[in-house]
């Protein structure tokens, strides 16, 4: 069985890009506003007030659910973490091989997920653990599919909101979707990848 059985909506579109007003001291350049820089990693997905928003797509079909946790506070996520290497070990097979550090990376994206997800999101707050052969599935879920996930930046290190930014440097992929159960937010890891 697969992690997204049901029917699901497509995902929400990218609104296309606008025009934008000249930034303040555009004026100090001769009225030419400077090329942009690219934020983090090169990303291409529509800039917010406070970061970039991450591109909406769904994770492979072909995924398999090994587990799901509901959550409703943080204080349930030590329990999660010590599930997740549970589960991660006792999915892995020989054929599998060394699972290296993969389960520390989905432990610690679970982490900043699933804690983004209490804090900002709505009820109820759902991680799910699926795999592929060789390949993790984490997926956090939760209510709020009005609130579309972004990549924090220009912010100081300890104001928080780095959380898909580890995603992102840990992981395979890291994507979102919406649909009728709320916003979910997706990565995936290799177990034979040496990254």
């Amino acid at each position: 069985m697969g992690v997204n059985d049901e029917p699901t909506a497509a995902p929400p579109r990218a609104t296309p890009a606008g025009t934008a007003a000249a930034p303040v001291g555009a004026a100090a350049h001769g009225g030419v506003v400077p090329p942009a820089t690219l934020p983090a990693d090169h990303l291409s997905g529509r800039p917010t007030p406070t970061g970039e928003e991450l591109h909406a797509s769904h994770p492979a079909p072909t995924f398999v659910a090994l587990r799901r946790w509901v959550l409703s506070n943080a204080v349930q996520l030590r329990t999660l973490r010590g599930d997740l290497r549970k589960q991660i070990a006792a999915s892995s097979s020989s054929a599998v091989g060394p699972l290296g550090d993969v389960p520390e990376k989905v432990v610690l994206v679970a982490s900043e997920l699933a804690t983004n997800a209490l804090a900002h999101g709505r009820p109820p707050t759902q991680v799910r653990l699926a795999q592929d052969g060789t390949t993790f599935l984490l997926e956090v879920s939760d209510g709020a599919v009005d609130r579309h996930p972004f990549l924090a930046e220009g912010r100081a290190p300890g104001d928080g909101g780095f959380g898909l930014q580890i995603a992102r440097r840990l992981s395979l992929d890291v994507g979102w979707y919406a649909d009728s159960e709320g916003k979910h937010v997706w990565a995936t890891f290799c177990a034979t990848d040496d990254a």
